[in-house]
């Protein structure tokens, strides 16, 4: 069976990564929301009985070139499906999912993501699957997914990152389509 390797993206030491100051005073911490995500995908995961890894326990910045090795390691092992997770920011609202470019396998997966998005959050736009260079998708040896879950620079999505609700529903999204993404694997073997 494959295992889902969680990436929780930045670390509590990595510069910027953080919403506005919010009128009502909140403001979100994308190292915080990451590592919060991958502790409710891996209870789901979890009380599913689907095998899992959280890559970075730490709370600090893990470099890229660690996380790919502890990735790798555990790919060498077995059948690995690596998604890390994130906060989008630059302006824009909704989500999206990128691979790296020659990934085929990644690509069919990101298109689950796509796939399982209206179900969660119908209203909300995806914006697509991107291809990306980024290290932990370039480097690493199991398919690889990067997530974004909405903008935290856009207060409307931020109020969403930001509530127990919201978060359910982003880590709803991520255990869906990993769900989805076993199936078809299972189904393929």
């Amino acid at each position: 069976m494959t295992t889902i390797l969680l990436d929780n993206g930045h670390g509590c030491d990595t510069p910027g990564k953080r919403s506005p100051v919010w009128p009502d005073g909140r403001q979100l911490l994308e190292w915080e929301f990451n590592r919060d995500i991958v502790a409710r995908i891996a209870r789901r995961l979890g009380e599913a009985g689907i095998p899992h890894r959280c890559l970075v326990p730490e709370d600090t910045d893990i470099s890229l070139a660690e996380r790919c090795r502890r990735a790798n390691r555990l790919a060498r092992e077995g059948n690995c499906l690596l998604v890390s997770i994130h906060a989008n920011a630059g302006g824009g609202s909704g989500g999206e999912v990128f691979t790296f470019p020659a990934a085929t396998r990644s690509r069919q997966y990101a298109q689950v993501f796509e796939t399982t998005w209206p179900l969660v959050f119908p209203g909300l736009p995806f914006r697509g699957c991107k291809k990306a260079r980024f290290a932990i998708l370039r480097d690493s040896l199991c398919p690889a997914l990067l997530t974004e879950c909405l903008f935290m620079d856009n207060e409307s999505d931020c109020r969403i990152l930001l509530s127990p609700e919201g978060r359910e529903k982003i880590a709803r999204w991520h255990y869906h389509a990993l769900q989805r993404i076993l199936n078809i694997e299972q189904q393929q073997h």
